[in-house]
């Protein structure tokens, strides 16, 4: 019975070794892709394209551009506008949203269509530095989406203009929405916490079925929730071990 124990317990060992060893060194060829879209116009007029891009690559990327070009109903165009990725460096296997707005409502007003193309430049890795602890989300009495969580430093170093990001999902996992802070205060030092609070307007609020959460400072990148997982695999390894100890003792 012990020797069985004792074996689950290394496959478990080899299994999260077998994982990380496999999420640091496994990639596809450096790129960046678009995962969703939506577009809208606003109660200004002003025609937005939210979306999602993934680094499916082997390395860091910043100055990530997404361009899009509009179309009337007869495929002529009628505008074009880029905007960057809210995350600026964008670690391999990461995410970020991006928001394009043609801010003029007379050629919003023709737009039936449009495409996008994206481009980025190879970059540094950020170290992993923050760690968000909590957050949750409430509608205000008019229709205001509010996000509300805290953050912590856990590096070395101080994270100065710690930004906060959220991109938000339909039911069918299609993204409708962006928006992005900075906690109070926007620089945090080693080992210290700050709350911060994300506010989504009622004209998109009621697309909302969930919402993801990502940050990142000047300095550092946050801890991806792999790392939390393989925490929890641990912490099951330890409390087997625990049991296993107890059991033999007696």
């Amino acid at each position: 019975m012990r020797r069985k124990i004792v074996c689950v317990i290394t496959s478990i060992i080899f299994l999260i070794s077998l994982l990380t060893f496999n999420t640091q060194l496994v990639h596809a060829a450096t790129n960046v892709s678009i995962l969703s879209h939506t577009g809208y116009l606003d109660s200004l007029g002003y025609y937005h394209v939210v979306g999602e891009v993934q680094n499916i690559g082997d390395q860091a990327v910043n100055f990530v551009k997404i361009t899009a070009t509009f179309y009337d109903s007869n495929d002529v165009v009628v505008a074009t506008e880029f905007t960057y990725t809210m995350v600026d460096v964008i670690l391999p296997n990461r995410k970020s949203p991006f928001n394009i707005i043609l801010a003029d409502a007379v050629q919003s007003a023709k737009v039936d269509h449009y495409s996008l193309t994206v481009t980025f430049s190879a970059a540094s890795p950020k170290p992993l530095g923050l760690e968000i602890l909590s957050h949750s989300s409430y509608i205000d009495s008019i229709g205001w989406m509010h996000v509300v969580g805290e953050i912590k430093n856990i590096g070395t170093g101080t994270a100065n203009y710690v930004k906060v990001i959220a991109t938000f999902y339909d039911e069918a996992g299609k993204v409708v929405a962006a928006e992005f802070t900075f906690s109070d205060p926007s620089d945090i030092e080693p080992g210290q916490k700050a709350p911060f609070e994300i506010l989504l307007s009622d004209e998109r609020a009621s697309y909302v079925a969930s919402y993801e959460l990502t940050a990142e400072s000047t300095q550092y990148a946050i801890v991806p929730e792999f790392h939390s997982v393989i925490a929890l695999l641990l912490l099951t390894i330890i409390s087997i071990t625990v049991l296993v100890r107890r059991r033999f003792s007696i």
